[in-house]
C-alpha cells in the first residue's frame, strides 16, 4: 500500500479579555530558583540598580516536520510601543528600589550615578529602525526579543561578562553592590505538533495567546568584585497573563512537491489586549523583586 503523506496547519484562538486585569501576585516556583554565591549581594548596606532589562518576543517561528509533512509557522505581535514598553520597565525598576528601600537599605539608581565613569563611559544598545528600541535573541534562537530599559540611556551594551560586570568600577568607588534585573516573556506561545498513523504523517502548528515568563537573571557585583546570581527558569505551567491578546491568520501557503512531500507555511499576527499584557508583565515583574529582596536579606544573615 502506497504510503501517503497529510499535512495540516492548526490555529488555537481565544477571546482576548475584555477589561484590564488586576496586577494579583505571581507566584515564583522556587525549586525553579538558582541561586550562586547568593551571600556576595549581602555585603554592603548599599545597593545601586542602574537599570532593569525587560525583554519581549515580537517574531518568532516554528518547524513541525513528521516524515514527508512539514509545517512552517511564523508570527509577530501588535501593540508593543517603545514608550509604553520602557513605561513598564520604569515601574518594574522603580518597585524593585522601593522594596529595597523599605527593607532598610539605601538604594541608588542611575540619575545618582550618571556621571560616574563606569557608567557615563559605558556604550548603549543600537536602536532598531522599525521597532524604535535595541533586538536580540535569546535561548530560544527562532524568537526575537525587544530590549526594554526605562531609558534609551539605560539600554548598556553589555559584555560577555554579563550586566554587572562593567559596573565593578562603581561598585568599588560607591562601596555598594550593583544588582540587574533581567526578565525575559515569551507571548504568543507557537508550539509544533505531529502525528502519524499506518497510511499518513501529519505536521501542524498551534498557538495561544498566554503569556509565560521563559527566563529570569538577576545579576549582582560588590565592592570586592563578588559576583553574585539569581537564575529563574522558565514558568510555563503558570502563565504570567492568560488571553494576552487576539490571533489571527494573515497567510496561509500550501506546497507540493511531488506526492511524498507536502508543506505549509502560515503567518500570524496577535493584536495585544494591552490591559492584560501590562498587569502580566508587572505582575511578574513585582514577584521577581520580592524574590530578589528576600535573597539579599537571606545574605545579611
Amino acid at each position: 500500500m502506497k504510503r501517503m503523506f497529510v499535512l495540516t496547519i492548526g490555529l488555537t484562538l481565544y477571546a482576548a479579555a475584555a477589561s484590564a486585569q488586576d496586577v494579583t501576585p505571581f507566584e515564583v516556583t522556587m525549586d525553579r530558583v538558582k541561586v550562586a554565591s547568593g551571600g556576595n549581594f549581602g555585603k554592603s548596606n548599599t545597593y545601586i540598580v542602574p537599570t532593569v532589562n525587560l525583554y519581549i518576543s515580537m517574531h518568532g517561528s516554528v518547524w513541525a516536520r513528521k516524515g514527508g509533512a512539514s509545517s512552517h509557522g511564523v508570527y509577530s505581535v501588535e501593540g508593543l510601543e517603545k514608550s509604553h514598553l520602557q513605561e513598564l520597565s520604569t515601574k518594574v525598576q522603580d518597585d524593585l528600589v522601593s522594596k529595597l528601600r523599605a527593607a532598610g537599605y539605601t538604594v541608588m539608581t542611575y540619575a545618582d550615578v550618571k556621571d560616574h565613569e563606569s557608567v557615563a563611559g559605558r556604550g548603549r544598545l543600537k536602536a532598531d529602525k522599525d521597532w524604535g528600541l535595541p533586538t536580540r535573541k535569546g535561548a530560544l534562537r527562532t524568537v526575537d526579543f525587544l530590549h526594554v530599559s526605562p531609558s534609551d540611556e539605560q539600554a548598556f551594551d553589555d559584555p560577555i561578562q554579563g550586566p554587572t560586570w562593567s559596573f565593578r568600577g562603581l561598585a568599588k568607588g560607591k562601596d555598594a553592590v550593583v544588582i540587574v534585573p533581567e526578565i525575559w516573556y515569551t507571548v504568543p506561545q507557537m508550539f509544533g505538533e505531529t502525528s502519524a498513523s499506518y497510511s499518513s504523517n501529519k505536521a501542524g502548528v498551534s498557538l495561544n495567546p498566554n503569556m509565560h515568563l521563559f527566563l529570569a537573571s538577576i545579576t549582582g557585583i560588590n565592592a570586592k568584585q563578588g559576583q553574585a546570581l539569581i537564575q529563574v527558569q522558565e514558568h510555563g505551567a503558570r502563565p504570567a497573563a492568560e488571553n494576552t491578546g487576539t490571533i489571527t491568520q494573515d497567510s496561509k501557503d500550501r506546497t507540493t512537491f511531488n506526492s511524498a512531500w507536502k508543506h505549509s507555511k502560515g503567518d500570524y499576527t496577535m493584536k495585544l489586549d494591552v490591559p492584560v499584557f501590562d498587569a502580566g508583565v508587572l505582575r511578574v515583574g513585582y514577584a521577581i523583586n520580592t524574590m530578589i529582596v528576600d535573597e539579599v536579606k537571606k545574605a545579611h544573615k
